[in-house]
Parts: C-alpha cells; sequence; structure tokens
C-alpha cells in the first residue's frame, strides 16, 4: 500500500469483533510503533500537561444558542498532555473533512490561530503532533476491542474502524505519514 492509498481497499468485511481482531500484523506494527513514537511521547515535561478532556472530538463539542461552542462527556477528563485533546480533534475531523480538498487544511490553520490566542503551541508542535495522533489511535483500538463483545452499537462500526486504524498504523510504520499529520506549510 502506498502513501495516501484508501486503507480499507481490498479489506475484508469483518461480522464482529473478536479476541486478536488486530490480527499478527496489526501486533506487530502496534509494537513498531510504541518504539516508534516513544521518545516524542516522553517529551515536554510538567509544561505541557494540565487537565484535559481526553476524547475531544468532533461528537463531544455540541453549538450553543447564541453561537457559542460546548464541550461534553467528561468522563476521560484527566491530567494528561494537551497535545492529545489536539490530536483527539484534529483526527475526528480529519476523518470527515479529508473528502472535501483543502477542508482539513482550513480546519486545523482556524483551529491552531483560535488555540495559540490561549495557548502557544511548541515550537516543534508539528513534529510531536504526529506521535499523539498514533496514541489517540491506539486509545481507539483499546475502546473499540474492549466495548465491542459487549456494546452494539461500537460493535456495528467497531471492526471497520480496527482495520482501519490497523492499516494506517502499518502504513506509517512502512514511511508514510500518519492521518492528520501536519505538512510544514501547517505548521
Amino acid at each position: 500500500m502506498g502513501c495516501g492509498d484508501d486503507p480499507l481497499q481490498g479489506a475484508r468485511p469483518h461480522r464482529s469483533v473478536r479476541p486478536g481482531a488486530v490480527g499478527r500484523r496489526g501486533t506487530a506494527a502496534l509494537r513498531r510503533v510504541a518504539e516508534l513514537i516513544s521518545p516524542a511521547l516522553q517529551e515536554g515535561g510538567q509544561d505541557g500537561r494540565a487537565r484535559i478532556h481526553g476524547d475531544l472530538h468532533r461528537e463531544n463539542v455540541i453549538a450553543l444558542p447564541g453561537g457559542g461552542v460546548g464541550v461534553i462527556d467528561f468522563d476521560d477528563c484527566g491530567e494528561g498532555h494537551f497535545l492529545i485533546d489536539i490530536a483527539t480533534v484534529f483526527s475526528s475531523v480529519h476523518r470527515i473533512a479529508r473528502i472535501e480538498p483543502g477542508a482539513y487544511e482550513d480546519f486545523v490553520s482556524a483551529f491552531l490561530a483560535g488555540y495559540n490566542q490561549v495557548r502557544p503551541l511548541p515550537a516543534d508542535f508539528a513534529r510531536l503532533l504526529e506521535p499523539y495522533l498514533l496514541l489517540r489511535d491506539a486509545f481507539i483500538l483499546n475502546f473499540v476491542t474492549a466495548a465491542a463483545p459487549v456494546n452494539a452499537v461500537v460493535a456495528s462500526w467497531g471492526p471497520g474502524r480496527i482495520a482501519g486504524i490497523v492499516a494506517n498504523m502499518q502504513a506509517y510504520v512502512e514511511g508514510c505519514p500518519y492521518p492528520g499529520a501536519l505538512t510544514c506549510e501547517q505548521s
């Protein structure tokens, strides 16, 4: 598979999530991803850590009457690196915005402009974002493999999400940028 190819092209649909759902190749890719991203995840010290939402995807952001924005679902809230919230937002938006040329880039630009008004990003933000995008997807793999056997809703979309994440991680291990990672122009 080349960079930018559809990771699900040719994938077999799964009926249910079962133990070992990521498979041997997926497990190998996850191990290699952990080796590759661990150094970046150790950076930042306490300066980049604070109270974070922990699950700040598009379905947990709501429009308020009068034009404001609200955030819901705080059960994953805790202390962590703020880049996990940014990676979660970007990952969530990338999955839907990538189908319209320029939509993801426009969103990232607007989001980062607003974010920088509240908190400055580290100088090496673009380099650090990619490991956090991978970490976020590892969280999703953990959630889906645990929840799908007991949650019919997760079981309905989980197998496809697992297949896509594993394919993206395998492509990353082979040298492709991870979906949602920033180009030099975006950072």
